[in-house]
């Protein structure tokens, strides 16, 4: 931990507190994580109290450089003077070529997986970093991760399960969709992510949920810039209102989301996705071992 952050242990402290379990909660700004960290049954708050003065260390590094996050990161040339999070987020965004995307497409999951790095260094065998629903994960030999997929981001209780091993390679679950804390181009209630990465399964989760869109009297739809002016998307239209769908319309908005995903994974860009849309849910058959009924 560096002395920047270091030194502000008590003034930051207020945004820091231990959940029941023994995970830390840290609400401090537009970021509201979670952190666990387990040496197999053993749980490791002091670690996961680490991590966390780390993730406000990482929230005013990247603070300083907010017209640099919302430019087109295809037009971005990565510079030393960036610091190693924001690189992550310019790289993990290129990586999918998509003109209009931003490196704030992939912030959440940069950061969670910042954090994930700099714990597991230290120890533990099993460390979660819950940033919003954009999820990093590591695992040591012989641990297993359970994480809930909800069928609308602000449902209470997750309705499906995915179950990822050590052997998997896999260490990145993000979520996005209409109701959640961004702006979203689709109607999908809840596009979850599986890939190698953090930061590639928040970027995927934006464009597969943005590829969930049809036209429909029930659907409101309005310039970003006139919900938030200093919007990294300005021009783009974005969902204001989902009503109630016909099924035709349902199960056209999941198929578009459906081969995205699909598209994404043949590339090797994700490992797999999950779409809920009004009752509805589809994923890609790579995460069918993994995934259960709750």
């Amino acid at each position: 931990m560096t002395k920047s952050h270091k030194a502000n242990r008590e003034q930051d402290f207020n945004g820091i507190q231990q959940l029941p379990y023994g995970a830390i909660l840290v609400d401090y700004g537009p970021m509201r994580m979670s952190i666990s960290v387990h040496e197999y049954e053993k749980v490791l708050t002091s670690l996961a109290r680490e991590g966390a003065f780390y993730a406000i260390h990482l929230l005013e590094e990247l603070s300083k450089f907010l017209p640099v996050m919302k430019r087109r990161s295809v037009e971005i040339d990565i510079q030393d003077t960036f610091p190693e999070v924001l690189q992550r987020m310019v790289r993990a965004t290129k990586e999918f070529g998509e003109e209009e995307l931003t490196p704030l497409a992939a912030v959440a999951g940069s950061i969670s997986e910042m954090i994930a790095d700099f714990v597991y260094e230290k120890g533990g065998t099993k460390v979660l970093v819950d940033n919003g629903g954009d999820i990093a994960i590591r695992l040591r030999e012989g641990e297993v991760a359970r994480v809930g997929i909800k069928v609308e981001i602000e449902a209470l209780r997750p309705t499906y399960l995915l179950t990822i091993d050590s052997t998997m390679g896999m260490e990145g679950v993000a979520t996005s969709g209409f109701g959640g804390r961004s702006f979203t181009k689709g109607i999908a209630s809840a596009a979850t992510v599986l890939a190698k990465k953090a930061s590639l399964a928040d970027a995927a989760a934006t464009i597969i949920g943005n590829f969930t869109t049809v036209d429909d009297p029930n659907i409101s739809r309005a310039l970003a810039e006139k919900i938030y002016p200093d919007t990294d998307i300005t021009g783009q239209w974005i969902t204001t209102r989902v009503g109630p769908l016909p099924l035709k319309k349902v199960e056209e908005a999941l198929e578009k989301g459906l081969s995205k995903a699909s598209m994404l994974h043949q590339k090797g860009l994700i490992h797999g996705a999950f779409i809920a849309l009004q009752g509805r849910t589809v994923w890609t058959d790579p995460i069918n071992p993994l995934i259960s009924y709750l």
